[in-house]
Protein backbone atom coordinates (compact mmCIF):
# COMPACT_ATOMS: atom_id res chain seq x y z
CA UNK A 1 0.00 0.00 0.00
CA UNK A 2 1.41 3.66 -0.92
CA UNK A 3 1.43 6.27 1.66
CA UNK A 4 -0.70 9.19 -0.06
CA UNK A 5 0.18 12.69 1.07
CA UNK A 6 -2.31 15.00 -0.94
CA UNK A 7 -2.06 18.97 -0.81
CA UNK A 8 -4.76 21.33 0.53
CA UNK A 9 -5.80 24.25 -1.06
CA UNK A 10 -6.95 23.72 -4.72
CA UNK A 11 -6.46 19.47 -3.93
CA UNK A 12 -9.01 18.61 -1.68
CA UNK A 13 -10.61 22.16 -0.81
CA UNK A 14 -12.19 24.57 -3.59
CA UNK A 15 -10.89 27.76 -2.63
CA UNK A 16 -9.49 29.32 -5.93
CA UNK A 17 -11.90 31.69 -6.08
CA UNK A 18 -11.29 32.95 -2.24
CA UNK A 19 -7.76 33.00 -2.66
CA UNK A 20 -8.25 34.72 -6.12
CA UNK A 21 -10.43 37.31 -4.95
CA UNK A 22 -8.63 37.88 -1.70
CA UNK A 23 -5.53 39.01 -3.44
CA UNK A 24 -7.42 41.17 -6.16
CA UNK A 25 -8.87 42.74 -3.03
CA UNK A 26 -5.46 43.65 -1.41
CA UNK A 27 -4.14 44.93 -4.72
CA UNK A 28 -7.07 47.04 -5.26
CA UNK A 29 -8.59 45.28 -8.22
CA UNK A 30 -11.30 43.90 -7.14
CA UNK A 31 -13.70 42.76 -7.89
CA UNK A 32 -12.75 40.72 -9.93
CA UNK A 33 -14.14 39.03 -13.01
CA UNK A 34 -15.10 35.74 -14.39
CA UNK A 35 -12.32 36.48 -17.03
CA UNK A 36 -10.25 38.22 -14.80
CA UNK A 37 -10.07 35.15 -12.28
CA UNK A 38 -9.48 32.50 -14.95
CA UNK A 39 -6.45 34.40 -16.40
CA UNK A 40 -5.25 33.91 -13.17
CA UNK A 41 -5.92 30.57 -12.58
CA UNK A 42 -3.08 29.31 -14.95
CA UNK A 43 -0.08 30.94 -13.04
CA UNK A 44 1.95 30.16 -10.36
CA UNK A 45 1.29 31.87 -6.95
CA UNK A 46 4.33 33.76 -7.92
CA UNK A 47 2.87 34.49 -11.37
CA UNK A 48 0.03 35.55 -10.13
CA UNK A 49 1.13 38.09 -7.29
CA UNK A 50 3.53 39.47 -9.75
CA UNK A 51 0.52 39.96 -12.07
CA UNK A 52 -1.62 41.97 -9.18
CA UNK A 53 1.54 44.27 -8.85
CA UNK A 54 2.81 43.01 -6.00
CA UNK A 55 6.29 43.01 -5.16
CA UNK A 56 8.19 40.08 -3.25
CA UNK A 57 7.78 41.73 0.10
CA UNK A 58 4.15 42.90 0.12
CA UNK A 59 3.05 39.06 -1.49
CA UNK A 60 4.73 37.51 2.11
CA UNK A 61 2.58 39.69 3.98
CA UNK A 62 -0.52 38.79 1.71
CA UNK A 63 -0.20 35.43 2.36
CA UNK A 64 0.28 35.38 5.82
CA UNK A 65 -2.71 37.95 6.51
CA UNK A 66 -4.92 35.39 3.81
CA UNK A 67 -4.20 32.52 5.54
CA UNK A 68 -5.54 34.78 8.75
CA UNK A 69 -8.78 35.90 6.84
CA UNK A 70 -9.57 32.36 5.84
CA UNK A 71 -9.93 31.48 9.32
CA UNK A 72 -13.80 33.03 8.97
CA UNK A 73 -13.77 31.74 5.41
CA UNK A 74 -13.35 27.90 5.96
CA UNK A 75 -16.94 27.60 6.99
CA UNK A 76 -18.22 29.24 3.52
CA UNK A 77 -15.71 26.45 1.63
CA UNK A 78 -16.40 23.24 -0.01
CA UNK A 79 -14.45 20.59 -0.74
CA UNK A 80 -14.24 19.33 -4.21
CA UNK A 81 -17.14 16.82 -5.90
CA UNK A 82 -16.17 13.13 -5.26
CA UNK A 83 -12.95 14.12 -2.57
CA UNK A 84 -14.16 12.59 0.35
CA UNK A 85 -15.12 9.52 -1.40
CA UNK A 86 -11.99 9.12 -2.71
CA UNK A 87 -10.43 9.87 0.84
CA UNK A 88 -12.42 7.46 2.60
CA UNK A 89 -11.91 4.65 -0.43
CA UNK A 90 -8.39 4.70 -0.13
CA UNK A 91 -8.42 4.35 3.96
CA UNK A 92 -10.74 1.91 3.45
CA UNK A 93 -8.12 0.15 1.40
CA UNK A 94 -5.70 0.87 3.46
CA UNK A 95 -3.41 3.46 2.45
CA UNK A 96 -1.79 5.76 4.78
CA UNK A 97 -3.24 9.42 3.99
CA UNK A 98 -1.66 12.57 4.90
CA UNK A 99 -2.15 16.17 4.26
CA UNK A 100 0.98 18.80 3.64
CA UNK A 101 -0.09 22.30 2.77
CA UNK A 102 1.20 26.13 3.04
CA UNK A 103 -2.42 26.66 4.68
CA UNK A 104 -2.10 26.92 8.21
CA UNK A 105 -2.49 23.64 10.39
CA UNK A 106 -5.27 25.51 11.99
CA UNK A 107 -7.26 26.04 8.79
CA UNK A 108 -6.66 22.40 7.31
CA UNK A 109 -7.78 21.05 10.25
CA UNK A 110 -11.12 22.71 10.52
CA UNK A 111 -11.84 22.28 7.20
CA UNK A 112 -11.27 18.42 7.53
CA UNK A 113 -13.79 18.26 10.25
CA UNK A 114 -16.06 20.28 8.61
CA UNK A 115 -16.03 17.76 5.86
CA UNK A 116 -16.10 14.80 8.17
CA UNK A 117 -13.17 13.36 6.73
CA UNK A 118 -10.33 14.37 9.63
CA UNK A 119 -10.17 10.53 11.05
CA UNK A 120 -8.58 9.41 7.82
CA UNK A 121 -5.96 11.31 8.07
CA UNK A 122 -2.51 9.75 9.99
CA UNK A 123 -1.35 13.30 10.08
CA UNK A 124 -1.39 16.69 8.74
CA UNK A 125 1.53 18.72 8.19
CA UNK A 126 0.45 22.82 7.75
CA UNK A 127 2.43 25.91 7.27
CA UNK A 128 4.79 24.61 4.54
CA UNK A 129 7.29 27.12 2.77
CA UNK A 130 5.73 29.29 0.97
CA UNK A 131 8.56 29.15 -1.30
CA UNK A 132 8.69 25.74 -1.63
CA UNK A 133 7.25 22.57 0.13
CA UNK A 134 10.72 20.11 -0.59
CA UNK A 135 11.85 20.40 2.89
CA UNK A 136 8.36 19.52 4.60
CA UNK A 137 7.54 16.78 2.09
CA UNK A 138 11.31 15.18 3.09
CA UNK A 139 10.61 15.77 6.95
CA UNK A 140 7.32 14.28 6.41
CA UNK A 141 8.96 11.46 4.85
CA UNK A 142 11.27 10.95 7.71
CA UNK A 143 8.99 11.13 10.63
CA UNK A 144 7.08 8.57 9.26
CA UNK A 145 9.96 6.57 8.17
CA UNK A 146 8.32 6.67 4.56
CA UNK A 147 10.87 5.34 1.38
CA UNK A 148 10.03 7.90 -1.51
CA UNK A 149 9.43 4.89 -4.13
CA UNK A 150 6.22 4.16 -1.62
CA UNK A 151 5.18 7.47 -1.29
CA UNK A 152 3.09 9.84 -3.63
CA UNK A 153 2.55 13.48 -3.53
CA UNK A 154 -0.78 14.93 -5.04
CA UNK A 155 -1.14 18.72 -5.77
CA UNK A 156 -2.80 20.85 -8.12
CA UNK A 157 -0.04 23.67 -8.59
CA UNK A 158 3.56 23.61 -10.57
CA UNK A 159 5.21 23.57 -7.13
CA UNK A 160 3.93 20.76 -6.07
CA UNK A 161 4.48 18.86 -8.66
CA UNK A 162 8.46 20.36 -8.75
CA UNK A 163 8.83 20.24 -4.82
CA UNK A 164 8.15 15.75 -4.79
CA UNK A 165 10.24 15.84 -8.24
CA UNK A 166 13.22 17.66 -6.42
CA UNK A 167 13.13 14.71 -3.63
CA UNK A 168 12.70 12.09 -6.12
CA UNK A 169 9.29 11.51 -5.12
CA UNK A 170 6.42 10.63 -7.70
CA UNK A 171 3.87 13.47 -8.47
CA UNK A 172 0.60 13.31 -9.51
CA UNK A 173 -1.13 16.23 -10.64
CA UNK A 174 -4.59 17.10 -10.51
CA UNK A 175 -6.40 19.77 -13.14
CA UNK A 176 -9.45 21.40 -11.02
CA UNK A 177 -7.16 23.62 -8.67
CA UNK A 178 -4.51 26.38 -9.16
CA UNK A 179 -3.22 25.35 -12.54
CA UNK A 180 -4.61 24.85 -15.65
CA UNK A 181 -3.95 21.31 -17.39
CA UNK A 182 -1.02 22.25 -20.14
CA UNK A 183 1.20 23.75 -17.17
CA UNK A 184 0.77 20.90 -15.23
CA UNK A 185 1.14 18.13 -18.21
CA UNK A 186 4.62 20.28 -19.01
CA UNK A 187 5.63 19.89 -15.82
CA UNK A 188 6.00 16.40 -16.66
CA UNK A 189 4.25 14.50 -13.49
CA UNK A 190 4.11 10.99 -12.81
CA UNK A 191 0.38 11.14 -13.73
CA UNK A 192 -2.54 13.83 -14.40
CA UNK A 193 -5.76 13.41 -13.50
CA UNK A 194 -8.86 15.58 -14.84
CA UNK A 195 -11.31 14.00 -12.12
CA UNK A 196 -11.42 12.19 -8.79
CA UNK A 197 -12.60 9.21 -10.41
CA UNK A 198 -9.33 9.36 -12.67
CA UNK A 199 -7.02 10.14 -9.38
CA UNK A 200 -8.79 7.11 -7.82
CA UNK A 201 -7.69 4.98 -10.37
CA UNK A 202 -4.86 6.24 -10.65
CA UNK A 203 -3.81 5.73 -7.02
CA UNK A 204 -5.00 2.12 -7.13
CA UNK A 205 -2.66 1.57 -9.03
CA UNK A 206 0.28 2.90 -7.48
Amino acid sequence: MAAIIFDFDGTIADSFDYVADFMAEEAGVAPLSEEARQALRGLSMAAMTRRLGFHWWQAIAVFFKGRRRMQQAIKDLDSFDGMPQLIRKLHAEGHELFVLSTNSLRNVRRFLHQEKIHKYFLEVYGGAGMFGKAPALRQLLKDHQLNVEHAVYVGDELRDVEAAQSIGLRAVAVTWGFANRKNLKEANPTALADTPAELLRILEDI
